[in-house]
Order: C-alpha cells, then structure tokens, then sequence
C-alpha cells in the first residue's frame, strides 16, 4: 500500500475511493509560468497496522515559495444532480472536500508535534486525505528553470519517515499578461457583522474584512461591490436587510446633502487590499427596477423603500443629485474611472418597461459609465438599456454574436453548465475560464462570495457544517469559509474558490497565446486535447484541463525559442 501519493488540483478525493481509481491520475511533472500559482496535492494515510497516526506532510524546493492547507471535508446531503449529469463527483449524500486551513508547508517540528500550526494532521489506515499545496501562492515572479520539490510523509509519534516523492516542476521564462476581465463576488457585510458578531465599519469589523478581501484579491477577485445604499438584493418585497449604507444623507432646505467619510473609509480599504474597480450598489430595485432600494437619513429613518416608485419625482430628483455628488467624490478618490453601475439585478423580458424607466431617468448622468446587469435577456441591450450585459451562463448561446460586450454569471441550479458546487468536479469549475475565452467575456460575475444567510437572507446556516443551507445547492452561497480564532479571526479559502483563480489565469495564458498564434489556432488546440467543440455544455473529464494547459504553456515556450 502507497502511503503517500501525488495528485494535480484537478482531482477531489472522496472517502472510500480506492487505489486503482487514484493511481492513475498520480502526477510526476508539470510547469507553470514565472509568474503564476500551482497547485498539487499530497494524499496521505497511515500505515496498514495503525489504526491512527499522528503524521506531518512537508515540501520543500529552494527557490520556490510554497503554501500548504489541510484539506478538510464537509457534509453534504444534497449533491443537486437530479439529472445525473457529469461533472459531479457523486449523485449521492456524503463527506466532500472543499475548506482549505492554512498550515506550514515544512512544518517545524519538535516533541512530537508541529509547533506552527493548529491544524495538525491525523492519518488513518482506512483512508487517504489531502494536503493542499500552491506554488508560488503570492504570483511573484520566478526564476525560469527546473525544479524538484520534495514532499515528504513523517510519523510524529517516532519520527520515521513513513514515504518521499518528488515533483519535477519546470518555471517557463514567460510571464501571464495582466488580468483584464473583471471578476467579482458579491461581499456582504451584514452577513460580516452576524458572523462574527461585530459592529458594522467598526475596526473589528475592518480586521475581517481585511482579511476577506485580502483572500479574494489573492484569488484574482479585482472588482468589489460598494454598498452606497443597502444592496437591494435577495430581500423579501416589503421586509429590510440590516442597514449597511455608506452615504450619510439629509434633506435640507436648499436640497439633498451627502457624506462620504464611510465610503472613503471603506475604499481606502479595499484599495490598500488590492480592489481595482467598485461597482456602484443597485441604483433600483432587483427583479425589474420598479422601486427604490432602502435609503436611509443620518437618523436611521427609512426615506426610500419598497414602497418608493422608481421613476418617481421624488426618487428622481434624489438619485440625481446622489449621483452628481457622487462623481465628484469619486474624482477627488481617484477611482471615478475605476466604476461600473447597477440599474437592476436579473429582470426578466416582462421587465423591461420599468426597467426602461428607471433607465431613462440617469442615462444621461451615465452616459460615459459601464452599465452592467445580470440578465437572460439580449433585448435588453439591443434596445441600448445596458452597455454590459451579465448573461446567464444558461442563455450564454442566446446573446453570442449579438453583444460584444457581454459578461457571464451563474448562480447555483444550472447543473448542465460550468458552476462551482461542492459537489461538482474540479473540472466542472475551472472549464469557466475556457467559457469566458470562448465568449470573449470583459468579467464574471457571482451574486455570493459570503453570503451564510438562507433563501432571501431569512436565518443564517454554519457552512462548516451545513453547506446545503441555502436551498439545496450546496456552497452555491459562498466561496470562503468563516474561521473564527482567539485573537484573529478570517476567512479560510475553498478548493473551488482555488479552482476560480485556475480558471482567471486559463484566460490569461489563452490570451498570451493567441497573440502569437490567434484566436482561431488556440481555440483548434482547445477542441483537439479535449475532443468536443468549445460550447457552454462542455464538461470536460478528470485532468483534461491540467492537460490542456501543460501543452499551452509548451506552445507559449515555443514562441519564445
């Protein structure tokens, strides 16, 4: 029995999978440019006669910085695959692996113990579990050459060395262009503040969300959500979500009067974290744009609402001089071209006319701003009411040829396409960066970065260890996890959250690529190692993808010889 295995990020380890199922995806070599992320695995156990074993699990390369998690795994009873489709990793209940707690990736190690992390390992003789490790985790650049990073498989409990293996790694002399697709998440702060119990914009509350910010940036998350207003957004018609508005406002005699000190709080923030780009909170109500969203004075007071018309002189008249005060704000903030803005989240075709009211009352104000909405409609943009539409990954087909400056989003049902359940295959997660290619999509957007609350944030679920608590799509809500320590706490990221940052820098090496070869050469390179066309439905099976980027990265060599 091998104690110790190699495996590529692309595979998920199930409990109760066997050897022969492992064996073959076991991984001796693979490369990486100088200025990017990779990510293995180490599979441990314990020795046959040992029931259980206090182990370490170490690497170690000079010259190449390493990070390690121990792979944890969490309950699902819901897979969502009612169809039995591929790209899951089972139809049925079980133990899945997905939250990733930081770890040393060469343990100091001293009376039996690992004396620099709390997350120590136990191996087991019935079963394997993993050890996360990324290369290169912070996309510093590399000195090009061959590698030879050595993991090793250590008993704690007489020091033994129970395995060794070894990694040959090949740092390619080529650098990933810039990221220029927007890419964003949606942050909530309200969930923040009942999470781990804090005072909203407090500086407890700045600690975390420092941190959760920090998470996404290093994850290639480069737009964020600003809650000028409380975000209308998966609240229930005539109910309130906590006030989490940024903009101080107060009616005067001579007008409406803004405050921006909390939003320049807040951005000096998410600057300092590394945020490139703000979109603006809806500037109407989800689902059609009839209303206004919660607006709030200094007091607290509720002035505008769910029972506010959208298009009416009252709202109008605010949202106008909001947006005229706002700009210069953001012009002094040096960000003014750094925004994009929100009429309305996902209205359907019946829809429009109120969304073309709403549409009409700040066109002129926006007419030099990104409009972006999620939509499954291209009528919308053909009637020029956004500039960016979000289609539907569903619909992706529908708006091809007709938007050339669309964007994709997914949210958790859509169990024929890319998306990034628990229970869905590696695979199944990072193919999205071949989608936004393929697309030629300017962003991504997802609607749950953080989001513990359940359908139209009613209650609040533990995603450690009930990550089916939103309706059944288990980790559709979120991409981190909540840790919550004695002094610290934070945000501990996902396999599929690591599968994300794969799918941005696909992208990128598809786009360094091309501009030696063209579009159309890669897209045949794409359709040849997979065998089947590029299309929305593409479900690509256990290390295609890994495969798939070890021969981009051997053509992006050639183009340097």
């Amino acid at each position: 029995m091998d104690l110790l295995k190699i495996v590529s990020s692309q595979y998920k380890h199930l409990p109760g999978r066997t050897e022969q199922e492992i064996d073959p995806r076991q991984l001796k070599q693979a490369s990486l440019l100088k200025n990017e992320p990779f990510s293995f695995q180490a599979l441990y156990r314990a020795e046959e006669e040992a029931l259980c074993q206090p182990v370490s699990v170490s690497a170690r390369c000079e010259g190449l910085p390493i990070s390690a998690w121990r792979v944890d795994f969490l309950p699902v009873l819901q897979p969502w695959n009612p169809h039995h489709l591929p790209g899951f990793e089972s139809d049925r209940p079980g133990l899945f692996p997905d939250l990733l707690l930081p770890r040393p990736a060469d343990p100091v190690i001293k009376d039996g113990f690992e004396k620099d992390t709390d997350n120590l390992l136990n191996a087991y003789s019935s079963d394997y579990q993993a050890v996360w490790f990324t290369v290169n985790p912070d996309s510093a650049l590399l000195t090009p050459g061959d590698y030879d990073v050595d993991i090793t498989l250590l008993s704690l409990s007489d020091n033994r060395v129970l395995a060794q293996k070894s990694l040959r790694l090949e740092v390619i002399d080529a650098a990933l262009p810039e990221q220029n697709l927007y890419y964003t998440n949606w942050f909530h702060e309200d969930v923040l503040c009942d999470t781990f119990d804090v005072e909203l914009y407090s500086e407890k509350f700045y600690e975390i969300f420092d941190d959760y910010v920090k998470n996404m940036v290093r994850h290639r998350q480069n737009t964020l959500l600003l809650p000028a207003f409380t975000p209308p957004l998966d609240t229930p018609v005539g109910s309130e979500r906590m006030n989490v508005q940024l903009v101080d406002v107060k009616k005067e005699p001579s007008g409406w009067h803004f405050g921006f000190d909390r939003m320049r709080t807040f951005i000096a923030h998410a600057k300092a974290c590394g945020i490139r780009y703000f979109e603006h909170s809806h500037l109407f109500s989800q689902w059609g744009a009839s209303h206004a969203p919660n607006i709030y004075d200094r007091e607290g007071k509720r002035i505008f609402g769910f029972d506010t018309d959208a298009a009416g002189e009252e709202y109008v008249s605010f949202i106008r001089a909001y947006l005229s005060a706002f700009f210069a704000f953001a012009k002094e903030e040096g960000i003014r071209d750094q925004l994009l803005f929100h009429i309305s989240d996902e209205p359907i075709i019946e829809q429009l006319p109120s969304y073309r009211r709403a549409v009409e009352t700040v066109k002129d104000l926006l007419a030099n701003d990104i409009t972006a909405d999620a939509m499954s409609n291209p009528e919308f943009f053909l009637q020029g009411l956004v500039k960016q539409p979000i289609a539907s990954v569903r619909k992706a087909d529908d708006f091809l040829g007709r938007c050339p400056s669309l964007w994709l989003y997914y949210t958790g049902s859509a169990t024929e396409f890319t998306n990034r359940l628990l229970s869905n295959t590696a695979a199944k997660t990072r193919v999205l960066g071949l989608m936004l290619y393929h697309y030629n999509a300017l962003g991504f957007l997802h609607w749950g970065y953080n989001f513990y609350y359940d359908r139209l944030s009613q209650g609040r679920f533990n995603p450690h260890s009930a990550p089916n608590g939103y309706k059944i799509f288990p980790g559709a809500a979120h991409l981190c996890y909540p840790v919550f320590g004695k002094d610290v706490c934070h945000a501990a990221p996902s396999i599929r959250e690591k599968m994300m940052q794969e799918a941005m820098d696909d992208v990128r090496a598809l786009k360094l690529l091309e501009s030696a070869i063209g579009r159309e050469k890669v897209e045949a390179l794409c359709e040849e190692t997979l065998g089947a066309p590029l299309s929305i439905t593409l479900t690509p099976e256990e290390d295609a993808l890994l495969t798939l980027r070890l021969k981009i990265n051997e053509k992006i060599k050639e183009m340097l010889s």
